[in-house]
């Protein structure tokens, strides 16, 4: 990261005011911490049953969150933390888990220095979402040959995409000019295939056995064919798209512009000839060779910054806390130190910030004081991310304002019947309708969250007081039939759907 201040001078800061501000999300939205007590977090990954892992930067230690508690797994040897960006700084998940119980990590190391990719295998109750019982066993290391001559601009992620593929980020190692040269591994996101590992003893294999076939360099040497993109200065964090395997990467800027870029593999990001959208310096003369331009960028200003991608989102299946269509594929970063998050919405193939939404702190900033290090979408839907100072981990979880309705339980043949809906003024709102005879026999299903039964029966927009009233008439041989109502507020591209209001018909 870039800073203006180191880690240690930030929270020396946040002691001598007493408290951190609360932080401040939209309207519906709610944030948890859900555990504390880490020592400076840096990075998480999600079991696939629910289960969150953290690793610690200084101690390097890998924790588990489960059920509530805090466990863990062991402690990775041999991590140089000197540096103030030194340490354990990334996990991913294998994508077979638990067939395949591994574990991958990014680190520094010492003697000599250097950054090493290694996995691990791991015990104990693999597939119960509850137990914090899980240990670290064997290693086999992955690559061990990353430069790593000064204690900055390492990167620090490493996650799987859709395709199955370990992604890794690296810094260019203070070394500006190194971000063009993809023969020694600075300044790049590396694409690794792993699925044959752990190989015989404890590595690590030549590099052609991890290397995929469909990686988009070709040469000159096997560090260039382990290429994904590069041209980058510090990508200390990126997020993947598992809808497309798009990457987002934030590579922490220098002194000028913080950016967020987009890789579908094989581009050049222009560092350090660029530094986000204006030139900046060059290597060994001539032009600038052709380069991506960030998809969005913020001046750093004279105090600390460091971007940090906070998600691109995707809707779970079945999640209970999904954000809701509104938010189905929009970007989200942060900066590290300012704790802002903003929020980018893709119109073609162009990024432009999204229109502010109800609740926001600013027309800029989705939400302010987050502070955030990681983030993940869990399995729920909710966003995850953590704090390095306090050590936390937090959720972020959508509670839409869902419409109300209000009619009797029975009402007599014959006679009127007012169904009201309530939200806010000026929704529009369908009423809907399933029905069931009883007797003989009830109808199959009532309208709800995935179909409609029985169809719609009324549209209209809600009043200045935010009720939307529909009058029936009963027929006078009704008697016996049981009316199963729900209202549905259509926000936007997302509908709000009320609980469900039966009224019986009685003689």
């Amino acid at each position: 990261m870039r800073t203006g201040t180191s880690a240690v001078a930030l929270l020396a800061i946040l002691l001598a005011c007493g408290s951190v501000a609360a932080q401040t999300f939209p309207s519906g939205f709610s944030h948890q911490t859900l555990a504390g007590g880490f020592d400076q977090p840096v990075g998480m990954a999600f079991l696939p049953d629910g289960r969150i892992l953290v690793v610690e930067q200084r101690t390097a230690r890998v924790k588990v969150f489960a059920g509530g508690l805090v466990g863990t797994l062991g402690t990775i040897p041999g991590v140089n933390a000197a540096g103030n960006e030194q340490g354990l700084l990334g996990v991913a998940v294998d994508p077979s888990w638990p067939g395949r119980p591994h574990l991958y990590f990014h680190h520094n190391a010492s003697n000599p220095a250097r950054i090493q990719i290694v996995m691990y295998s791991v015990t104990g109750d693999l597939t119960t979402p509850s137990s914090t019982n899980l240990a670290l066993d064997k290693p086999f290391l992955l690559l061990h040959d990353i430069p790593d001559n000064a204690t900055n601009h390492n990167g620090g992620t490493c996650r799987f995409g859709p395709d199955g593929m370990l992604y890794v980020s690296l810094g260019d190692d203070a070394s500006p000019c190194a971000a063009q040269d993809i023969t020694d591994l600075r300044g790049t996101i590396l694409r690794l295939d792993v699925s044959g590992m752990p190989g015989p003893g404890s590595g690590p294999p030549a590099k052609s056995a991890i290397t995929p076939a469909d990686n988009p360099f070709r040469g000159p040497n096997d560090n260039a064919r382990l290429y994904w993109a590069y041209g980058l200065r510090n990508p200390f964090r990126f997020t993947i798209d598992p809808a497309t395997g798009n990457l987002y990467i934030g590579d922490v800027g220098q002194s000028q512009y913080e950016e967020l870029d987009e890789s579908t593999g094989g581009e050049n990001f222009g560092w350090p000839w660029f530094e986000g959208p204006v030139r900046f310096s060059s290597c060994g003369g001539g032009s600038p060779p052709p380069s991506v331009p960030p998809i969005a960028s913020y001046p750093n200003g004279s105090g600390a910054a460091s971007i940090v991608p906070f998600t691109i989102y995707r809707n779970r299946l079945g999640g209970t806390a999904n954000l809701g269509n509104a938010y189905e594929g929009n970007v989200f970063f942060s900066d590290y130190y300012q704790g802002f998050v903003r929020r980018l919405v893709k119109n073609g193939s162009t990024w432009s910030p999204a229109p502010p939404v109800p609740g926001q702190p600013t027309s800029e900033n989705w939400a302010d004081t987050v502070d955030n290090v990681d983030a993940l979408v869990g399995p729920d839907g909710a966003i995850y991310y953590l704090k390095q100072f306090p050590g936390e981990l937090n959720r972020v979880a959508f509670h839409p304002q869902l419409p109300q309705i209000e009619a009797p339980s029975t009402v007599s043949a014959g006679q009127p019947l007012l169904v009201r809906c309530q939200r806010n003024p000026g929704d529009t709102i369908l009423l809907a309708l399933g029905l069931s005879m009883i007797p003989p026999t009830p109808l199959p299903g009532y309208f709800g969250f995935v179909e409609i039964i029985g169809g719609p029966l009324a549209l209209g927009v809600a009043d200045a007081n935010g009720n939307f009233d529909v009058i029936l008439s009963i027929p006078a041989n009704a008697a016996g039939i049981t009316g199963h109502f729900q209202c549905v507020a259509v926000a936007g591209v997302d509908n709000f759907i009320s609980p469900k209001k039966s009224v019986t018909v009685v003689p």
